[in-house]
């Protein structure tokens, strides 16, 4: 008799319960993600939105020099908001990579995960939240994901620390103000050609990244032909 979807051990999750489990694992990618590639149309669009439309280039990069640029032009209080949650809203994504072992976006960024694994330590977790008050990164969002800290807690910590820095950095931009203006002006006379290079930088970019990967398919076989053979026991002596 076929076992039936009754007995123990044999219960199937229902879709709703596996579309869940996937959102569960998979909003800090797509959260992660998203951000990313708004930050990657930014920094195109950045020579004709500094002078057009700077709160929409901090919504899509707001990044610190971005903020410095363009923290004289816009009102304060606006970007402000729209800077502490983006930025915070990043720094949860990469807290939530970590946090569900999703490791291959996060290793791209750091470079390796020994910073991760020292500063994941039981010890450090009390710092780097207060770290998360003053500035936050990449290692030490993955750190505290990594960790036992809460999501609440992180919260906690992280969204004072993103007003604060961003306030800050709004703050210099304006007072670069005379400055970045002339750096924003000459940005708004090239811009047609900074967009066309940088179109250009990241096709080329795409290139090398294919070339390599075919490149190195290519020798992984050639090491495996390449392998001593076994030793059989006739062979010795």
């Amino acid at each position: 008799m076929a076992p039936t979807s009754t007995e123990p051990g044999r219960i199937r999750p229902s879709r709703s319960a596996r579309a869940r489990a996937v959102l569960v694992r998979g909003w800090p990618a797509l959260l992660t993600g998203g951000l990313l590639a708004a930050g990657t149309v930014g920094l195109v669009l950045l020579p004709t939105l500094a002078s057009s439309a700077p709160l929409l280039l901090i919504a899509l990069r707001p990044t610190v020099s971005v903020l410095l640029l363009v923290g004289g032009d816009v009102a304060f209080l606006p970007a402000l908001l729209i800077a502490t949650v983006l930025r915070a809203l990043l720094d949860l994504g990469y807290f939530g990579l970590a946090r569900h072992n999703i490791r291959s976006l996060l290793l791209r960024r750091i470079g390796t995960s020994r910073l991760v694994t020292v500063l994941s330590r039981h010890g450090a977790q009390r710092g780097l939240l207060w770290f998360c008050l003053i500035n936050t990164n990449v290692a030490v969002d993955a750190a505290l994901g990594t960790g036992s800290v809460s999501t609440r807690r992180f919260l906690r910590f992280l969204i004072p620390g993103s007003m604060t820095s961003s306030a800050l950095y709004l703050s210099a931009g304006s007072a670069l103000g005379p400055w970045t203006s002339d750096l924003v002006r000459w940005l708004d006379n090239h811009a047609s050609l900074l967009v066309l290079g940088g179109i250009a930088l990241a096709c080329a970019h795409a290139v090398v990244v294919l070339v390599t990967r075919r490149v190195r398919a290519r020798r992984r076989p050639a090491r495996v032909t390449t392998t001593r053979p076994p030793v059989h026991v006739d062979d010795v002596g």
